[in-house]
């Protein structure tokens, strides 16, 4: 895997990113609408922002709500928020109103940093009203927009005094420094605390091997309020690289940065380089300018892989395992890894923290090799999750954060995932791992995607009603030719109830499965089947009592 000098933790600051002295300070950091920024200026629009932060009224551990699409604006606030000892709570900009409200108040933000987000785009009244509903009065918001804030003018025409930390280095590493909400897919979203020590140990013990093989211009089409997309913005800056923001709010606009400027490093989730493979003249670049490509979320399915490793190159794909909750890395795939590992695995824990793997009915460690519920101890584990009380924790009296996934370590101490612990199918006592029965699913070439789920039952505990995706459907689509062929390599009882058909599986923000609306979709799709006598001649549907649970 090559060598790699193990570097001691330390209570690094996003400062010290952008912090730099003599040439160094000069170099490009980011750009954004086609407009460089260097560190030297990065390190000036930060003084600025906290200077206006404090004469708002922002006190160290204060919470500030973050709210706004890609930009360099965007950032700048991030990091002042931090400096000044705040607490930055980073909100989807695609979120609702109602959703927005609901965050704002339950993490007790009393002040606001806005720019553009969705809501507003389809209400010029939408700030007004959010900020009369959540009780922030105007003088508490900081604008976030080019027309107001023009850092490159600021910069130009005013002498901006040095701002200083009111916080020991010490205490400032390791405090909760930013929220971010998890992007749960059947639970109410958490609000996860994070340090500048977690993300920045990850970035100098875990990256720094992959310093030699960056290339010099790097872009993100990810969210930066998500936190993968926030650590890898961070990890190239750290390496002194350019990073190219996107705004992501307009998928053209996307694929001609893409193919503008050039970057030889992308990161994004595989839905947006599914969706580039797919444009328009694709075949008049065919990518061959990517080095390397960071999934954040992983991919679908194994033929997307194969689909996106045609499109790109072979060996160009990095993808990895990890939750907010790790900051958000557990493991990664580097680009020396077997080939065979990079289809198979999510790549070597993280280097400096701990994995143990814990049999879910047991609650016993399991020996190397056996699946168990993955454990993670160490620096890049979370502060825990906002007013939640100390026994809703996820943390064992050890001091083991629990994942709620299984997997296992192989021979080679690469990490194998396993599915979750919820997603476990319990049907006539029996537990069924849907992995199995997507594995076999995805033997057939027309699903371009497939999704395994349980549903209650009276009788049998739980239905495996099968979901997969279908670009089209066949004039005679016929389940059981599909369960015919499932019978050869399955037992009975891991045979699924239904399969249920869908041009696109729904997805969330970050471009991950929506588990929730997905089930939605398979109880408004199996309704159809209304009468009695279709649900005992077929027992392939959900139990008549979850439907009529799900109409009223």
């Amino acid at each position: 895997m090559g060598e790699f000098v193990k570097r001691e933790l330390d209570n690094y600051l996003f400062e010290d990113i952008y912090k730099l002295e003599g040439d160094k300070a000069n170099l490009t950091a980011i750009s954004f609408k086609a407009c460089p920024f260097t560190f030297k200026e990065i390190e000036k629009a930060v003084d600025y922002y906290a200077h206006e932060l404090v004469k708002m009224g922002v006190k160290p551990h204060d919470h500030v709500a973050l709210l706004g699409m890609n930009c360099y604006n965007w950032l700048i606030a991030f990091y002042a928020i931090i400096k000044v000892g705040a607490v930055a709570v980073l909100l989807n900009y695609m979120a609702r109103h109602e959703t927005l409200v609901e965050l704002i108040k339950f993490t007790d933000s009393k002040f606001l940093a806005v720019g553009k987000f969705t809501a507003l785009s389809k209400n010029e009244n939408e700030l007004d009203l959010l900020l009369k509903e959540t009780k922030i009065s105007k003088d508490k918001v900081l604008s976030l927009r080019y027309r107001h804030v023009d850092f490159k003018e600021i910069i130009k025409n005013n002498e901006i005094e040095p701002f200083v930390s009111p916080l020991s280095r010490e205490e400032d590493s390791k405090r909760t420094s930013f929220i971010i909400f998890t992007t749960g897919t059947t639970a109410k979203p958490k609000a996860a605390m994070l340090s500048q020590y977690s993300m920045m140990n990850i970035i100098y013990l875990n990256f720094a091997r992959l310093d030699p093989v960056f290339p010099q211009k790097f872009m993100c089409l990810l969210p930066m309020f998500h936190c993968f997309g926030l650590l890898v913005v961070n990890a190239y800056m750290a390496f002194q690289r350019t990073v190219y923001l996107n705004s992501l709010s307009d998928k053209l606009k996307i694929y001609q940065e893409f193919v503008k400027n050039k970057c030889g490093d992308y990161a994004s989730v595989s839905v947006i380089f599914d969706k580039l493979a797919r444009a328009p003249f694709w075949w008049l670049h065919r990518a061959r300018f990517v080095k390397h490509c960071i999934v954040g979320g992983g991919f679908t399915s194994e033929q997307e892989f194969a689909f996106l490793e045609k499109k790109y190159g072979k060996g160009k794909f990095m993808n990895g395992y990890g939750q907010t909750e790790c900051s958000p890395m557990i493991s990664l795939v580097y680009p020396d890894a077997p080939k065979e590992k990079k289809k198979t695995t999510v790549g070597i824990p993280m280097e400096g923290i701990e994995l143990a793997f814990m049999d879910p009915d047991t609650k016993k460690l399991v020996n190397k090799g056996e699946v168990g519920e993955i454990l993670v101890k160490g620096y890049n584990v979370f502060n825990g999750y906002y007013k939640l009380s100390d026994d809703k924790q996820p943390f064992d009296k050890d001091g083991y954060l629990h994942t709620g996934d299984l997997g296992y370590l192989d021979e080679d101490g690469y990490l194998v995932l396993n599915g979750r612990i919820k997603d476990i199918i319990i049907r006539k006592g029996e537990n069924i791992s849907p992995k199995e029965i997507e594995a076999e699913l995805r033997k057939f070439k027309e699903f371009d995607g497939v999704r395994v789920l349980g549903f209650p039952s009276a009788d049998e505990g739980e239905y495996i009603i099968a979901c997969v995706e279908l670009k089209k459907k066949p004039p005679h689509f016929v389940e059981e030719k599909y369960f015919e062929e499932m019978r050869k390599t399955l037992p009975a009882i891991k045979i699924p109830a239904h399969i249920v058909y869908m041009k696109k599986f729904p997805l969330t923000a970050n471009g991950k499965l929506d588990e929730a609306n997905l089930r939605e979709i398979c109880m408004d799709k199996l309704s159809n089947y209304l009468n009695e006598a279709e649900l005992a001649r077929k027992t392939r549907l959900l139990m008549h009592k979850a439907i009529e649970k799900k109409r009223k």
